[in-house]
C-alpha cells in the first residue's frame, strides 16, 4: 500500500472515533453549563436569604445565565432522543408519567417545613412581599427544588412534542415548529428582570397570543395518525386523554387553584416565578401548548377510528405487493412461487381464501391444475366449483371475472363443504397467453368492492411477470449448464484430436478443426503404421452438435483399433463400415478419405468413401481433384460398400501438396451467398504451392476468411490437413512440420 492509500485509511478509520469524541465533549460540556446554572441559581437564592438583596442588574444576568443552563439541557436532551424516536402512544406516555412525577414531587415538596395559616400573609409564602426575597431556608429549597422541576419538565414536553410534530416533516411544519420555539423564547425574554406575581403589560400579552397562534398552527400536524392501527389509535386517544388532563391539573396547581386551598399552602406558580420569571413563562406555554396537541390529538384520533380498518387494507395491500415484488426477483423456486401467488390476496386482506390454477406446460394441455392454495386445500377445489368453465372465461376474455352471488352461478356448487357467496377470477396473461388465473373467493354475497377487485388484477398481473421470471431464470440456469457441459465435451473432443502432427521424413504436415458449434462430427487423425509409412484419416458425420460429436469419438476408437490391421486403404474403409453400421442411426452416415503414406516407396495411396476429394498439387503447378470411387459409411451393407471402393496411387515427386478437408471450407459463403467451391480452392493453391504445409494452411484459411467477411457464413463444421513431400532425402526444418491447432477464423 502507497503512503497516499495508507493515509485515506488511516483517515477513515480516525473519523467516526473523532467525531465520538466531539459528541462526548460536547454532552460533558453542556452537562456542565446546566449543572452550574443550577448551582448559581441556589447560591443566588442562599445570599437573598442571608439579606444580600440583589441588584435590577444582578437579576437580569442571573435569568439570563440560568436561560443558557436551560438552553444547554435542551441541546443535552436533544441529542439524546434524536437516537431513538419512541411511538406516538410512548411519546404521550412518557409525557403523562413525566408530569404525574413532577406532581407528586411537588406535593411532597409543598409539605415541608410549612407555616401555619395564622402567621401574617408574608410569612406564609415564604418571601418578603417588598423585595421577593426567600424568608427562611425551606423557601430557598422549595424554590430550586420546583423550579428546577418545572422547567426540566417544560424542555422535556416540548421535545416529546417535537418528535410528533414533525413525523412526514415538510419545509412549513418545520419553518412553524422554529416559530413556535422561538415565539415562547421572544414572550420568555421579554419578562426577564420581572418580579415574581408582576403582571404583564400589553406588548407581552400580544407575544403571548402569537405563541398560542403557532401553537394553535402546530397542533394540528398529526401525520403520525394515519399510521397506526386501530388498537394503536384506541391507546394513543387515551393516553392523550390523561396527558391532557394531568397537564390541565399541573397548571392549575401553578395557579394556586386546587392544592393551596385544599392544603392550605402557598402557590407554586410564586416559587417557580421567584425561581425566574422567564422559566416560568416558558414553563406555562409549554403546558399549554402540550393541552392544546393532545385535545387535537384526541378529536382526529375519534374521527381516523372508522377509517382504520381501510387503512389496515392499504397497507395490507402494499405488503403483499412488496412481498410479490421481492418474489419477482429471488424466488425461482416453482412451489415457493405458487404458494406466495395464491396467499397474495389473503395477506392483502382482500380475501378469505384464494388458490393459484396454471395450465400445465409439461403436458401441453390448456386444462388448469391447481398449483397452491391459501386456507383452503388445493384438493377441495375440484368439489367447490367448475374449475375448467371458468378458467375457460377467463383465458377468452382475459379480462377478471366477477361473480357477485356466486351460489347462483351454475358453476359454482351449492352443496359444497364451503360457502362461495362471492368470487373474483383475475387472468394471469403472459406475453403470448394465458398462463393461469388467481381465484379469490369471500364467504359475504357482493363481498368485494372495485379497489379490490383492482388490488387482485394488479396481484395477478404481478404474479404473471414472476411466473414468467422464473421460467426464464430457470431456462437461463438450464442454457448455461448445458454450455458448461457442452465446453467440457468441446475440450474432451478436442484431446481426441492430434495435439501435435506426427515429423516424417521428407514431409510437412499442418491440420486444423473447427467445429460450427461446441462440438462438431468432423474428425482427422494421424497412426504410424511402421516401416516408415503413415496412415491419415480426416472424416465427417453428416449433421452437427453432439450427435455428430458421438459419433466422431466412435470413429477415433474405430481408427486406431483397426487401421494397423487392415494392409490397405480399402481394406479400412470396409472393416470401419461393418464396425460402425450396426450404431449409426437411420438417415446419419460418415463420409471418409483415408490415406497411406509410404516414404521408402515414395507413394501415397488414398481411398474414398463418399468424401471430399483430395487436392494435389505438383511443382509445376498442376491442381487436380483425386476424385476414387466409394461411398459413405453406413449408407450401403458391406458386400455392396466394399465393390463400391477403388483405390488411387499417387507417385510422389518433390514438392507434391495433397489438400484433405472436410465441406465446411468449399460449402462456406460469401456475405452475398455465393459458396467457396472447389474451383476456388484448386486457385488458391496453385498460387501458394511453394510454401511449406503451416504457409499453405494458413494462407488457405487467410483466404477463407476474407472471402466469408464478417458477416459471411461458414455454414459447417470445417477441417483441414495439408501435406507436402519434399523428398526421402530432405532436410524438412522442425518448423515446416506444422502444428496442429484450431484456426482464427474470421
Amino acid at each position: 500500500m502507497n503512503l497516499p492509500s495508507f493515509r485515506r485509511s488511516a483517515d477513515k478509520q480516525r473519523l467516526p472515533k473523532e467525531k465520538r469524541a466531539q459528541s462526548g465533549t460536547r454532552t460533558v460540556l453542556m452537562g456542565l453549563l446546566f449543572s452550574g446554572a443550577t448551582a448559581m441559581a441556589l447560591v443566588y437564592h442562599l445570599l437573598a436569604w442571608r439579606g444580600q438583596v440583589p441588584s435590577a442588574s444582578m437579576n437580569l444576568g442571573y435569568d439570563l445565565l440560568l436561560l443558557v443552563g436551560y438552553a444547554a439541557l435542551w441541546a443535552l436532551l436533544a441529542e439524546s432522543f434524536r437516537k431513538k424516536r419512541p411511538s406516538p402512544a410512548r411519546s404521550f406516555w412518557t409525557i403523562t408519567l413525566a408530569a404525574g412525577v413532577v406532581i407528586l414531587i411537588t406535593h411532597v415538596v409543598l409539605l415541608i417545613a410549612s407555616p401555619p395559616a395564622s402567621v401574617d400573609a408574608s410569612l406564609a409564602l415564604g418571601f418578603d412581599l417588598e423585595t421577593g426575597a426567600p424568608l427562611v431556608l425551606a423557601t430557598v429549597f422549595k424554590t430550586n427544588i420546583l423550579g428546577l422541576l418545572y422547567g426540566v419538565l417544560a424542555v422535556f414536553l416540548m421535545l416529546r412534542l417535537k418528535d410528533l410534530v414533525l413525523v412526514k416533516r415538510t419545509r412549513s411544519s418545520q419553518r412553524n415548529w422554529y416559530l413556535l420555539v422561538g415565539s415562547m423564547v421572544v414572550t420568555s425574554l421579554s419578562v426577564l428582570g420581572m418580579r415574581a406575581g408582576s403582571v404583564l403589560n400589553q406588548a407581552q400579552t400580544i407575544l403571548m397570543i402569537v405563541s398560542v397562534v403557532f401553537m394553535v398552527v402546530c397542533s394540528f400536524r398529526l401525520s403520525w395518525i394515519v399510521f397506526l392501527s386501530f388498537r394503536e389509535k384506541v391507546a394513543a386517544i387515551g393516553l392523550s386523554m390523561v396527558m391532557m388532563l394531568v397537564l390541565v391539573l399541573g397548571i392549575s396547581i401553578m395557579r394556586d387553584s386546587v392544592i393551596s386551598r385544599w392544603a392550605e399552602l402557598p402557590g407554586i406558580y410564586t416559587y417557580v416565578q421567584s425561581f425566574s420569571y422567564p422559566l416560568s413563562m416558558f414553563s406555562s406555554l409549554a403546558a399549554v401548548f402540550g393541552i392544546l396537541y393532545s385535545t387535537t390529538g384526541v378529536l382526529s384520533l375519534l374521527f381516523h377510528l372508522p377509517t382504520s380498518g381501510e387503512f389496515q387494507a392499504r397497507a395490507g395491500e402494499r405488503a403483499a405487493m412488496q412481498s410479490l415484488t421481492n418474489i419477482v426477483g429471488q424466488v425461482f423456486d416453482a412451489e415457493r412461487l405458487h404458494a406466495a401467488i395464491a396467499s397474495s390476496p389473503v395477506e392483502a386482506g382482500v380475501a378469505h381464501f384464494a388458490w393459484l390454477a396454471i395450465a400445465d406446460p409439461e403436458s401441453g394441455s390448456l386444462k388448469p391444475k391447481v398449483v397452491a392454495g391459501s386456507k383452503i386445500d388445493p384438493e377441495e377445489v375440484l368439489d367447490l366449483v367448475d374449475l375448467d368453465a371458468l378458467f375457460a372465461e377467463a383465458t377468452s376474455s382475459r379480462n377478471p371475472i366477477f361473480l357477485e352471488e356466486a351460489m347462483r352461478d351454475h358453476r359454482v356448487r351449492a352443496k359444497a363443504s364451503r360457502a362461495i357467496s362471492s368470487m373474483v377470477v383475475a387472468p394471469l396473461v403472459g406475453r403470448n397467453r394465458v398462463i393461469g388465473a388467481l381465484f379469490a373467493c369471500k364467504e359475504l354475497v357482493r363481498g368485494f368492492e372495485r379497489d379490490e377487485i383492482d388490488t387482485i388484477s394488479i396481484l395477478a398481473a404481478q404474479s404473471s411477470l414472476a411466473i414468467e421470471n422464473a421460467g426464464l431464470v430457470e431456462q437461463q440456469v438450464e442454457r448455461e449448464r448445458l454450455a458448461r457441459e457442452l465446453a467440457i465435451a468441446r475440450e474432451v473432443q478436442q484431446r481426441l484430436l492430434p495435439q501435435r502432427v506426427p515429423e516424417v521424413r521428407g514431409l510437412s504436415l499442418a491440420a486444423s478443426s473447427v467445429p460450427a458449434q461446441e462440438v462438431g462430427g468432423d474428425y482427422y487423425d494421424f497412426v504410424d503404421l511402421g516401416d516408415e509409412r503413415l496412415g491419415l484419416i480426416i472424416a465427417d458425420v453428416s449433421g452437427k452438435g453432439t450427435s455428430a460429436a458421438f459419433y466422431m469419438a466412435e470413429m477415433q476408437g474405430i481408427f486406431h483399433a483397426v487401421s494397423r490391421l487392415a494392409p490397405s486403404p480399402a481394406d479400412f474403409l470396409h472393416h470401419a463400415n461393418v464396425a460402425i453400421s450396426e450404431s449409426l442411426d437411420k438417415n446419419v452416415f460418415v463420409s471418409v478419405i483415408y490415406g497411406v503414406l509410404d516414404v521408402r516407396k515414395q507413394e501415397f495411396v488414398l481411398a474414398r468413401a463418399g468424401h471430399c476429394p483430395a487436392a494435389a498439387v505438383g511443382i509445376d503447378g498442376k491442381a487436380r481433384y483425386l476424385r476414387s470411387k466409394g461411398i459413405g459409411l453406413g449408407l450401403a451393407p458391406p458386400p455392396l460398400f466394399r465393390r463400391s471402393l477403388a483405390e488411387a496411387t499417387i507417385h510422389l515427386q518433390p514438392g507434391d501438396v495433397f489438400v484433405l478437408y472436410t465441406d465446411g471450407i468449399v460449402e462456406s459463403r460469401s456475405p452475398g451467398g455465393e459458396e467457396y467451391g472447389y474451383d476456388r480452392l484448386l486457385d488458391v493453391l496453385g498460387d501458394i504451392r511453394h510454401e511449406g504445409a503451416e504457409g499453405i494452411h494458413d494462407h488457405l484459411i487467410e483466404d477463407l476468411n476474407a472471402f466469408v467477411g464478417d458477416s459471411g457464413d461458414y455454414g459447417d463444421d470445417m477441417t483441414l490437413v495439408v501435406l507436402k513431400w519434399h523428398g526421402p532425402h530432405s532436410d524438412v526444418p522442425l518448423e515446416s512440420h506444422g502444428v496442429a491447432h484450431e484456426p482464427a477464423l474470421a
